[in-house]
């Protein structure tokens, strides 16, 4: 027998009655005048059918519906309340991922930080949090349950300095720090988002099941392919997505330093592999991006989780420092299919994420072993790597 999966409470309301039947979502804008602001609007909504089974029309006679206007900020009820329900997006709430976090109140969601499991993962500073406001932290208990991790890059969390007194402090921290920058993004919703919307209202249109890996899922939108998290590609999530001409690849580390320098712009995936029982020693050395407090445009991100849906940690701010060594090898993960063209084709990896420890990676598919398992092959820990420049190396000692 399987081990069985650890259900938790997410962050999605648990009441089917505030789901919006036939998975649409009707709307009406306030103020017609201002095209600027209904194209924002239009924006945020774009990001949510892009990706999912929903779809925003606009309101005729239905009975229940939101209206967009613009009011003191930005706000919305979460799921179907009955009849009009409003969502403010005033001056200052500019960007669709701030509507496209509105929206997602709308069609049901709660703050991350508000699941009940919150405290395995961020850490509040009570002191710094401004007087009245400490509500928006509260955790919930009237949450929907699933397998569904917690999510670090939602655009449905806070950011480290919500609602603090002090700009110099934050109210909210990563017990892990590595994921400090990744908290609080409004550039887009995550992987996480769109699997969670489609889960709620689109969970029943794919009939047939693919068996996707690496955290995929069969999607609405085309259900003869995987919905595949960030980096990773094929029919079932088996194999390293494209990247941007000239970068992208797969890496194998060894037992003298290899320095990785990279100044492409656009979206490059590298996996970075050695030998099983080997360990894998990782070095930001450099990197030179636009610093934030939430990486969201141009970031290195790592995942370094055995489950790849979740958002990775980002560096977006100046290199820190820091050598990350992987832990002796866990029992290896499952195999899975690869679809690929020579070379070296399909690695997947096993991974602990403890304080600043780094993964081990295993390597499945190099010509022997391909023979060997008749070609099949493991898929490995990967990388989201931006305008970044690292050192990787093998677990042996720097000479």
């Amino acid at each position: 027998m399987g081990r069985p999966k650890r259900v938790k409470r997410n962050a999605a309301a648990d009441s089917v009655k505030l789901r919006w039947p036939n998975r649409t979502i009707p709307f009406e804008f306030k103020d017609t005048k201002d095209a600027k602001w209904i194209t924002l609007l239009r924006d945020g909504m774009a990001k949510w059918t892009r990706e999912t089974c929903l779809r925003f029309v606009p309101r005729t006679t239905q009975k229940d519906y939101v209206t967009f206007f613009r009011g003191g900020g930005c706000y919305s009820s979460v799921g179907r309340t009955g009849g009009k329900q409003y969502i403010s997006i005033g001056y200052g709430c500019e960007g669709g991922g701030i509507v496209a976090h509105e929206l997602g109140h709308a069609i049901g969601f709660w703050h991350e930080q508000s699941r009940p499991d919150r405290d395995e993962y961020i850490n509040l500073n009570n002191d710094n949090i401004i007087k009245g406001t400490y509500g928006n932290f509260e955790k919930r208990t009237d949450l929907e349950r699933t397998d569904i991790p917690y999510d670090f890059g939602s655009v449905m969390h806070y950011g480290p300095q919500a609602f603090t007194n002090n700009w110099n402090y934050v109210t909210i921290e990563t017990k892990d720090h590595r994921f400090q920058h990744t908290i609080g993004q409004r550039a887009d919703i995550s992987f996480i988002d769109v699997k969670h919307a489609n889960h709620l209202y689109c969970n029943d249109i794919c009939k047939m099941r693919l068996h996707c890996l690496n955290g995929g899922y069969e999607n609405p939108l085309d259900c003869s392919r995987c919905k595949c998290p960030p980096g990773l590609g094929g029919i079932r999530c088996e194999r390293i997505a494209t990247s941007t001409p000239g970068c992208g690849g797969d890496l194998i580390a060894t037992a003298t330093w290899s320095v990785l320098n990279s100044a492409r712009v656009g979206k490059c995936y590298w996996r970075l592999l050695a030998p099983y029982g080997q360990r894998v020693r990782f070095e930001i050395t450099d990197a030179d991006y636009k610093c934030d407090s939430s990486c969201a445009e141009n970031y290195l991100e790592i995942k370094h989780q055995r489950d790849m849906q979740q958002t990775g940690f980002r560096q977006c701010c100046n290199a820190v420092p820091d050598t990350l060594l992987s832990k002796p090898t866990f029992p290896k993960p499952p195999l899975a299919n690869w679809e690929g063209q020579g070379g070296l084709n399909g690695l997947l990896g096993q991974e602990t994420g403890i304080d600043n420890t780094f993964e081990n990676y295993v390597v499945k598919e190099l010509p022997n072993v391909l023979r060997s398992t008749g070609g099949r092959a493991d898929i490995s820990s990967l990388f989201t790597l931006v305008d970044s420049l690292l050192r990787a190396g093998s677990g042996k000692k720097k000479k």
